[in-house]
């Protein structure tokens, strides 16, 4: 038999040849004959820098229509991902629907462009921007500065109707050793905070300097339960139901809520992964029961309290003031019982409790139960809620999301009626990168995103802080992914990335108080 062994060596050595020559292929010439240009070697090369995410965003919101038309949002349905009635997988979905529109009208700057004019802050490697004053007066905008320019700080925005609501908040901030209850701050928020990340480090910094300690708001059930550092977290035997994908029943900002079977238990460990969490001096069990249930709860493995519970279809808690490490809880008589979560706190200082949802776009937060929130509200008063949403809607061609900007407007208005008198923080969305002939560049829907989410923000009269913005100045997403601050879909961020983002929103509250 011949041998065609050596023959094989020729041939791998043409396939790399050629392989390395389509690379050299003039982009131009593929397109001219209907062709997509795909850049084989694209694994081999380099992220985008600033410079390169300055000029695509720069040609993003000149109204420059990419290759194949711009496209704008028809509607938005549902999230990419939506978490399972029992908590334990994810399914896909379609999220947007797209439409060609015709070529659009030359358009001014963007609404985040005039946030970084209003506060003249200059980022390093970011040009500065020019002046805004016309397009303020175009768009009938009144900003009221309350942040001090500082050098290499992303501001906060205020763009309440007296342009105090953040000096209002970190003048609680301010008294926070004198009050008789923690200063608390909900993060409502994706799977971009999924895990306690960025959470985590911002607590850590708000406790090490207004004190408190404790990680807040931990729900019954978690798919990220092994994954989460900053609280140890076992469970059993509870049916899970979450407001992304079940329209029915009451849910409040924790978007879930869990009914137990006989044999159902919950037990929580502090951690030290992280200051102030190893113990905490108070946990608050919130339920409904809407007959005669025993809660029994373990402290430390020793102590243990009991309480039998009175027919209510108002949220009770169950508070326990103990030196705290540990604490495990089960529920006999389960019938009518639904629990909500556990707060593990101190009972001053700063409280930062973690509501994240993965898949969920943020529009489906206007279907929270007014009364039930509201009861939500006065068990566990709230001085600052921040939204950090739209992961799951920013798409790659679509830079018109005006639908969702409608929808959005709606739940802040709506959590504003179920917290009144509560400052509101809307959160961009982050850097989101995406391959272009070969190198990661900003999605470039990532831009049109956040200039609605600060247009909902001026319309609402909230804060707003530009996440995007933040995460630019420190190399944009390909410089975090290269330095293992962010995950290689170019999408969430990793530990260290969300460290950086929670310092960085840190300094600008900081910025704010001086």
């Amino acid at each position: 038999m011949k041998n065609y062994l050596r023959y094989a060596f020729g041939l791998a050595l043409l396939v790399v040849l050629m392989t390395v020559g389509l690379n050299y292929i003039p982009e131009n010439a593929v397109r001219a004959v209907g062709l997509k240009p795909v850049d084989i070697l694209a694994d081999l090369n380099r992220g985008n820098t600033v410079g390169e995410l300055d000029q695509l965003v720069g040609e993003t919101e000149a109204g420059r229509r990419p290759e194949g038309g711009e496209y704008v949002a028809r509607s938005v349905s549902e999230p990419d991902t939506v978490a399972s009635a029992e908590g334990d997988s994810t399914r896909a979905v379609s999220t947007i629907f797209v439409e060609p529109e015709p070529e659009p009208e030359e358009t001014g700057r963007t609404a985040t462009d005039t946030t970084r004019a209003l506060f003249d802050t200059t980022l390093p490697g970011v040009p500065a921007p020019a002046d805004t004053t016309a397009a303020e007066e175009r768009a009938g905008v009144t900003t009221t500065q309350t942040t001090q320019p500082t050098q290499g700080v992303i501001p906060i925005a205020d763009y309440s109707s007296d342009g105090k609501m953040l000096r209002n908040f970190m003048e609680k901030l301010d008294r926070t050793r004198n009050m008789r209850r923690p200063v608390r701050i909900g993060f409502m928020g994706d799977s971009f905070i999924e895990g306690d990340l960025l959470t985590s480090d911002f607590r850590e910094l708000m406790q090490t300097r207004y004190g408190g300690g404790g990680v807040g708001f931990v729900p019954i059930t978690s798919q990220v339960a092994g994954f989460r550092q900053t609280v140890g977290h076992k469970f059993g035997k509870w049916k899970q139901s979450s407001i992304v994908n079940n329209k029915s029943g009451a849910y409040t900002i924790s978007a879930f809520r869990y009914t137990p079977s006989e044999d159902s238990y919950v037990e929580y460990k502090g951690s030290s992964n992280k200051k102030h969490l190893d113990r905490f001096k108070r946990a608050r069990l919130l339920f409904i029961s809407k007959g005669q249930s025993v809660v029994r709860a373990t402290v430390n493995g020793e102590r243990e309290f009991l309480l039998n519970t009175e027919p209510s279809e108002a949220l009770q808690e169950m508070t326990i003031d103990e030196d705290i490490r540990t604490i495990r809880y089960s529920v006999n008589d389960v019938e009518g019982f639904t629990a909500y979560g556990v707060f593990l706190e101190n009972p001053t200082g700063v409280c930062v409790d973690n509501f994240s949802v993965r898949g969920n776009p943020g529009t489906v937060m206007g279907r929270i139960n007014p009364t039930l929130t509201s009861q939500f509200g006065s068990l566990s008063p709230y001085d600052l809620i921040i939204l950090q949403y739209g992961l799951n809607v920013v798409s790659s061609q679509v830079t018109d999301y005006s639908t969702y900007r409608k929808q959005m407007a709606g739940v802040v208005e709506h959590i504003k009626r179920c917290f009144p008198g509560v400052a509101i923080l809307v959160m961009s969305v982050g850097d989101r990168a995406t391959r272009d002939n070969g190198a990661f560049v900003t999605m470039p829907g990532i831009r049109a995103m956040v200039s609605t989410q600060e247009e909902v923000a001026k319309e609402c009269g909230v804060l707003f802080w530009n996440t995007y913005d933040a995460m630019r100045a420190a190399g944009g997403m390909g410089t975090f992914v290269k330095n293992g601050w962010a995950a290689k879909d170019y999408t969430h961020i990793s530990a260290r990335g969300g460290k950086k983002i929670a310092t960085a929103l840190y300094d600008a509250f900081q910025a704010a108080g001086k």
